[in-house]
């Protein structure tokens, strides 16, 4: 089996963010990060840190890598479970393919 027949599912899994609309988000050090990137701030994480999120549409192929514990939105697909691999190999990984 060569490179190109690994099914990315056997590599991680992607899941879709969560819905915090502007008006529900309180005061806080958790980044929110949508399709775009970083943008706002919450008081709850959602997901671990290190974190690679990417846009649903539109953005897809725009990578983010997120140190720390993080809220994903609802536009954005995150890294749910890495499945062993270095987060920030799999940006990369990621970058590459999309």
């Amino acid at each position: 089996m060569s490179w190109q027949e690994i099914q990315l599912s056997s590599f991680l899994t992607l899941k879709r963010g969560y819905d915090l609309p502007s008006s529900q988000r309180e005061d806080g050090e958790v980044p929110v990060v949508s399709s775009s990137g970083i943008t706002g701030h919450h008081n709850v994480a959602k997901a671990k840190g290190p974190g690679v999120v990417t846009g649903r549409c539109g953005t897809l192929g725009e990578l983010f890598y997120v140190q720390e514990d993080y809220w994903p939105l609802n536009t954005a697909l995150y890294v749910k479970d890495f499945k062993g691999n270095d987060p920030r190999f799999s940006a990369y990984f990621l970058k590459n393919i999309l």
